[in-house]
C-alpha cells in the first residue's frame, strides 16, 4: 500500500503536467494555422518570420482569393504618374471580359515612395518598399531599389500566397485564370528573346506557393549570390531552361502556356483581340511610345467589345496597333 502510494506522488504529477501541456497546445496550434497555410515548409512561427512581415502578410491577406492567390505588379515613378502606364493597367482591368472584379485582389509592389504615394491614391493595395523585411540598399538618389521581382516573388510564396504576376506594360482583355494549372509550381508563356538567345517572358505567370517552389527560388537566390552580374536569371523562362537539373531536382514542375493567349507587341494579328487573355507591350525602346501605344490598343479593345455587343461584323473593323512600338521598329 505505500509503494502504491508512492507510485501516485510520482505519477499524479506528471499526469497532471501532461494534460496542462496538450491543453496549451491545443490552444495555439489553430492560431498558427488560422489563415489556411497548409504546407509545413510554409508555416512559420509569429514570433520570427510573421511578426517580420505581418504588415506584408496584412495587405496580401486583404487582397487574397480564397484559395490564397493574389495578382501581383511592380511598378516604379516612371510607370506611377498621371497619365502613366499604371493608370492603363488599371483602366484594362476596368474594359476587360470578368476583369474589373479581379482589381480587389491586384497588390502593386511601389520600387520608390513616389510611386506609393500616386498609387495609393488610385488603388487600396500598394506596398512601400520598406515593407520588406530585409535592408534594402539604394542608388544615391533613392529611388532605384536594389530587390528585384524574383526577391519579392520569394518573399510572397514563402507567406505562402500563389501569385499571378503580371507586368505592369500589360493590358488585360479577359480573365486569364483558365490557362494556369493550379498542379503545377509554375505557368507561364515564354518566346524567344529579340537576341535569339534568351528566352522572353510572356508578361504574365502563375506561380504556386509550396514546398518544391520555396526549395527552387531558394536555389535560384544562392545561384544569383555567387553569380550576381547574370541578367539572364530575371527572366523565369530563361532561368528555368538553363536550372533544368535544379528544376528536376525539386520537382518543379513547369507548364509552358500557349503564346497566342498571351498576346504583346512583337507578334500582333488580325485574331488577337479575338483569342488573347492579355497583350504586352514588349518590343518597344522607351515607356513614351509605350504608354502611347498600349492606350491605342486599349481603345482598340474597347471599340472591339462595343461591335461585338452590338453584333457587328468584326472582321470589317479597323485595327490601328501599336504605332511606335513592333516588331519592324524595334532594334
Amino acid at each position: 500500500m505505500r509503494a502504491l502510494r508512492l507510485r501516485n506522488c510520482v505519477y499524479l504529477p506528471l499526469l497532471a503536467f501532461l494534460i496542462v501541456s496538450v491543453c496549451f497546445l491545443l490552444y495555439h496550434y489553430p492560431r498558427s494555422l488560422e489563415r489556411g497555410v497548409t504546407k509545413v515548409v510554409l508555416l512559420k512561427h509569429r514570433s520570427t518570420y510573421y511578426s517580420e512581415n505581418e504588415e506584408l502578410d496584412n495587405v496580401l491577406w486583404s487582397a487574397k482569393l480564397p484559395d490564397r492567390t493574389v495578382i501581383l505588379t511592380m511598378v516604379d515613378e516612371s510607370m506611377a504618374s498621371p497619365g502613366s502606364i499604371l493608370d492603363i493597367l488599371l483602366q484594362s482591368f476596368k474594359s476587360g471580359e470578368g476583369t474589373e472584379r479581379l482589381l480587389n485582389h491586384l497588390v502593386i509592389i511601389s520600387m520608390d515612395p513616389q510611386a506609393f504615394e500616386y498609387c495609393s491614391s488610385l488603388h487600396p493595395y500598394c506596398i512601400h518598399p520598406s515593407i520588406f523585411p530585409r535592408p534594402i540598399m539604394t542608388t544615391p538618389d533613392h529611388n532605384l531599389f536594389t530587390w528585384t521581382r524574383n526577391d519579392v516573388l520569394y518573399e510572397v510564396i514563402r507567406l505562402g500566397y500563389n501569385i499571378i504576376f503580371t507586368d505592369a506594360d500589360v493590358l488585360w482583355l479577359r480573365s486569364p485564370f483558365i490557362n494556369f494549372h493550379a498542379a503545377s509550381e509554375l505557368t507561364i508563356s515564354c518566346s524567344d528573346g529579340q537576341s535569339g538567345s534568351d528566352l522572353q517572358d510572356g508578361g504574365i505567370f502563375f506561380l504556386k506557393a509550396s514546398e518544391n517552389s520555396l526549395e527552387f527560388f531558394k536555389y535560384w537566390k544562392l545561384t544569383k549570390f555567387l553569380h550576381p552580374n547574370n541578367p539572364a536569371e530575371e527572366s523565369l523562362c530563361t532561368t528555368v531552361s538553363v536550372m533544368q537539373d535544379a528544376v528536376s531536382r525539386y520537382s518543379f514542375d513547369v507548364q509552358l502556356a500557349n503564346t497566342s493567349s498571351f498576346g504583346d507587341f512583337c507578334q500582333l494579328n488580325m485574331n488577337t483581340l479575338r483569342e488573347a487573355y492579355t497583350i504586352q507591350a514588349n518590343c518597344c525602346d522607351d515607356l513614351k511610345s509605350k504608354v502611347h501605344d498600349l492606350r491605342i490598343v486599349l481603345d482598340d479593345w474597347i471599340r472591339f467589345r462595343k461591335r461585338a455587343s452590338e453584333g457587328n461584323a468584326l472582321d470589317k473593323m479597323d485595327l490601328r496597333w501599336p504605332q511606335k512600338c513592333s516588331i519592324r521598329n524595334y532594334t
